[in-house]
C-alpha cells in the first residue's frame, strides 16, 4: 500500500498524483475507467501494476502502459474491477502472491 512506504507525505502525493495522471491520459472514451475518479492506493513494483480505489468500495487492478497519451484500443490500460478491497484480496492478490512465492 503506498501510505505504508517510508517516504514522506509529499512524495507520496506526488507519486499517487503522477499514476493517477497516466492512468486518465490512457483511457478513452470507450474504457470502462473513462471518466471514473481514481485515487492510487498500491502499487506492484516488479510491473506496471496498479491498485486504484474508484467512487465508492470498487478497486481497480490496473496495467499501466505509460504511451503519451490515450490509447486506441480501449482493451488497454487492461483493468480489472472489483467489488471492494477484499474481493481484490482474494480474487486476485492471493494468487498473485502465491505465483510470486513459486506456490501451486
Amino acid at each position: 500500500m503506498i501510505e505504508d512506504l517510508d517516504w514522506d507525505a509529499q512524495k507520496k502525493r506526488d507519486y499517487c498524483i503522477a499514476w493517477e495522471g497516466q492512468l486518465k491520459r490512457e483511457v478513452e472514451p470507450q474504457h470502462t475507467l473513462f471518466g471514473k475518479e481514481a485515487s492510487l492506493i498500491a502499487r506492484r513494483f516488479d510491473r506496471d501494476d496498479a491498485l486504484f480505489q474508484l467512487g465508492g468500495p470498487e478497486v481497480a487492478e490496473v496495467h499501466l502502459t505509460w504511451t503519451r497519451g490515450m490509447e486506441p484500443d480501449p482493451m488497454w490500460p487492461n483493468a480489472a474491477i472489483f467489488a471492494s478491497l477484499e474481493s481484490w484480496q482474494t480474487e486476485s492478490m492471493t494468487a498473485q502472491h502465491r505465483e510470486w512465492n513459486f506456490e501451486e
